[in-house]
């Protein structure tokens, strides 16, 4: 009976089949290799291997799941650190992350390089879209113009709003990448050793800015990542073993995989219970300081100013800023408590600095409070405080404050927004007394309150008005010596250090050149030193030299914590003789929608400036950079593009974007066609973001399809290789094989449209024939083999023009 074509190759796939079912059942009990067949049929199998090898990992699923649990437990930490609002919905990166991870790191068919850029592009567009869709509820293409002013260098322009939305877009990405980073290291790359030391160092960097306990997710982190390095080598060692000849049954491989993770179990506890011995968890203040030291010592290296002094820093004492006292000592570094300290709320449901003491004196970068001012008064619960300067009283805002921690200080201080005048406990303010007023240097309370108490202050805001026409004094000395408290205050709060280099003064003239009254020149010196382009925020600088006050530090480093900025500011105002203090206290914090309240923590605690103008009083100015003293609208729903979000604070890892910076200009209603033109170019950005993934998905199907191909070929021999070449080609004119054809009938058939190469045709066809059905005397040798492939290229070409003659026949 004879055997087509077409049977022939079902018939080899279903030997092939039977031939590895039967070494199956030999292999359980003899060591040696499977026969490899030379035959084309060996790769009939193949496909559906590959495939089971694909969706079972070599490492099961429980090296899957242990990645799992480790990558949630960071992202947690990152959820839980409040960096921005709606953050639950970055849980739905990482998932995404490890199945993108694990299909790239077993793609055989792809270069990795090329896998990795797509995984980038599905990233980015996966961030985009839970940023705009589930997050802020605003246009992709606010998202797009976002980006592309951050990475064009103009975020400083931007709201704080578009400054949150990128920083989640960050984050979106951060957590997809963690996912898939992992997930590839450990299936492809077999390095899960370096995902535990990338997961715990983003764990440990997080933990210290999360308000509340959560360190026992180090412990549900390590636990997995543990039995995760144990698992993978163990694949990696058995995998090699079978590399080189070892087979076993799988009962076998069972009991020996399940010792040895009962013995990384049993590591695993010994570890972590030993590591509660070390002193880590109860590290001396001196050691934190130390390691501070250390890494302020590097920061100043890699910016280039280094010095004796600096290497001098480490072995010498460090003054920790004491916030709440009545001296403020500027050090080169600053180390504040972390953890919610105070809630607040008020009627006008928006942000408040919280002010608690002023300051008057500056010698030796140190502020204290004048000798003048050691009078107190006391006054009883809700009663009314004389005006601070009597200042026209402006908008009431009553704010509801609540300690969760006590707060430490050599008073009882009391905080609450500028200009206070009742608080529902009883007060004592610390004052220069005498008849002409009063100037507040502190407010405390007679009783220090306890956790969890709450005491309320009626605040009148600063009426600003038209500040504007408010002269400098040395424009107008009459209308300044007209207001009825400008001599006392002169007296205490025009005083400036004498050691000032020319530089300061220099500077000043400069900042403040072209002004046109004395609130244009302070906005200008607190526009310059809260430029995040020239100045940066830093709790850990150079050390101060002996010989420098820190306002020449601060402009000669450009770095510095709060308080810098503030005396920076306070002195240049006092040479303008504007009367000018320090304040301290917390910035505004951040609110918290659940219980609607603004959370304050240790860190926020912070020092800005006050200026004092005839007819209006003090008024607030912030001069460091990413901070902002403006109120804050309450949020509890997704905000819009132009909607303003609480002032990011600056931390020593992630830098903030200032919030005080003018907003992007909005698009003129008398020119609709700008708006439009911007709205198209969105618009184009963002089909073509679309476009561009689409293809690039597209080109790596087809990619993967063809080289899958080309590899299944070319472990076929040679000559049947190009014999099924040759009826593909052939099928594309319409004369493929036929199921009832032998080799040499189609032959024959293929030969009447070929009469030029019969020879060739035939040639090809006797040597596929005993290939595959002759013995192994009769295969084709390597010379024939060698022949053929020269004479395949003109027999492609003669198929490839009867494929053009047919079509141009119809």
């Amino acid at each position: 009976m004879r055997s087509s074509l077409i049977d022939s190759q079902r018939a080899s796939g279903e030997i092939e089949t039977k031939q590895q079912a039967i070494y199956n059942q030999v292999s359980h009990h003899s060591s040696l290799q499977p026969p490899v067949s030379h035959r084309a049929t060996n790769a009939a199998a193949a496909p559906g291997n590959n495939i089971a090898r694909f969706l079972v990992p070599q490492e099961g699923w429980l090296a899957f799941l242990l990645l799992a649990i480790a990558l949630y437990s960071v992202v947690a930490v990152i959820v839980n650190a409040d960096w921005v609002h709606y953050s639950s919905y970055l849980y739905i990166c990482p998932i995404i992350g490890l199945f993108v991870g694990l299909v790239v790191a077993k793609l055989p068919y792809i270069p990795q390089a090329l896998l990795h850029l797509l995984a980038c592009l599905l990233g980015h567009v996966l961030a985009v879209w839970i940023t705009s869709v589930y997050a802020f509820h605003v246009p992709t293409r606010v998202v797009l113009d976002g980006l592309q002013a951050a990475f064009s260098g103009h975020m400083a322009t931007e709201s704080s709003a578009m400054s949150e939305m990128i920083f989640f877009f960050y984050l979106a990405f951060l957590c997809f990448f963690l996912g898939y980073f992992g997930s590839w290291l450990v299936y492809r790359a077999r390095l899960p050793w370096l995902v535990a030391l990338v997961y715990c160092s983003i764990m440990l960097v997080n933990l210290n800015y999360v308000k509340s306990d959560y360190n026992y997710l180090l412990l549900v982190m390590l636990a997995p990542l543990i039995l995760l390095i144990a698992r993978v080598q163990l694949a990696g060692r058995l995998a090699q073993w079978t590399n080189e000849g070892l087979y076993t049954d799988r009962a076998w491989l069972s009991k020996m995989t399940r010792r040895c993770m009962q013995a990384s179990c049993l590591i695993l506890l010994l570890t972590l219970s030993l590591s509660w011995l070390l002193p880590v968890q109860d590290q001396p203040e001196s050691g934190k300081v130390l390691w501070d030291r250390i890494n302020q010592v590097w920061n100043n290296a890699m910016s280039g100013n280094l010095s004796l002094d600096t290497l001098r820093s480490i072995a010498s004492a460090s003054n920790t800023t004491n916030y709440f006292g009545n001296q403020l000592a500027i050090s080169n570094s600053v180390h504040l408590p972390d953890g919610e300290v105070m809630v607040y709320s008020s009627t006008d449901k928006k942000s408040h600095y919280l002010e608690s003491s002023t300051f008057s004196t500056f010698t030796n970068n140190t502020w204290t409070i004048s000798p003048r001012e050691s009078a107190s008064q006391e006054f009883a619960a809700n009663m009314r405080l004389p005006l601070d300067s009597g200042h026209p009283i402006g908008d009431l805002v009553k704010t509801k404050v609540t300690l969760t921690q006590t707060i430490s200080g050599s008073k009882n201080y009391l905080f609450g927004p500028a200009q206070p005048m009742t608080f529902s406990v009883p007060t004592q303010i610390y004052s220069n007394g005498g008849n002409d007023g009063i100037t507040a240097s502190a407010w405390t309370q007679l009783e220090p309150l306890t956790q969890n108490e709450s005491y309320s202050v009626v605040s009148s805001l600063p009426y600003q008005g038209s500040v504007n026409d408010v002269p400098l004094p040395d424009d107008n000395p009459d209308l300044w010596h007209a207001d009825t408290y400008y001599y006392g205050l002169s007296l205490s709060y025009l005083q400036r250090p004498q050691d000032l280099s020319p530089r300061v003064e220099q500077t000043e003239a400069q900042w403040t050149a072209g002004a046109t009254n004395a609130y244009d020149a302070m906005k200008r010196i607190e526009s310059h030193l809260s430029d995040p382009r020239a100045f940066t925020y830093s709790i850990n600088n150079a050390p101060i030299p002996a010989h420098k006050d820190v306002v020449d530090w601060l402009l000669e480093t450009h770095s510095g914590y709060c308080t810098y900025y503030a005396s920076a500011m306070v002195v240049m105002g006092r040479m303008l003789h504007i009367p000018t203090r320090l304040v301290t206290g917390f910035s505004a914090g951040k609110y918290d929608s659940a219980r609607g309240v603004w959370s304050v923590s240790g860190s926020d605690a912070h020092s800005w400036v006050q200026a004092y103008f005839p007819n209006y009083g003090w008024l607030d100015f912030e001069p460091t950079p990413g901070y902002s003293a403006q109120p804050q609208q309450a949020i509890n729903q997704a905000p819009t593009p132009v909607a303003t979000q609480p002032a990011l604070k600056p931390t020593p890892t992630i830098k903030s974007i200032p919030t005080h910076t003018p907003q992007k200009q909005q698009a003129d209603p008398a020119h609709p066609q700008a708006t439009q033109s911007a709205d198209t170019d969105s618009s184009w950005m963002l089909w073509g973001a679309l476009g561009l993934l689409v293809c690039a998905i597209a080109f790596f199907v087809i990619a993967f399809f063809v080289r899958r191909r080309r590899l299944l070929e070319s472990s076929r021999p040679v000559v049947s290789n190009l014999f099924w070449r040759a009826c593909r080609v052939a099928s594309w004119a319409g004369l493929g094989p036929r199921s009832w054809q032998t080799p040499y009938e189609y032959t024959e058939m293929l030969s009447r449209h070929l009469p030029q190469k019969e020879s060739s045709l035939w040639q090809l066809t006797d040597l596929f024939v005993r290939e595959r059905w002759g013995a192994s005397p009769h295969a084709p040798g390597e010379q024939e083999a060698i022949s053929l492939e020269r004479s395949w290229p003109t027999l492609r070409a003669r198929l490839l023009r009867l494929l053009f003659l047919r079509k141009g026949s119809k």
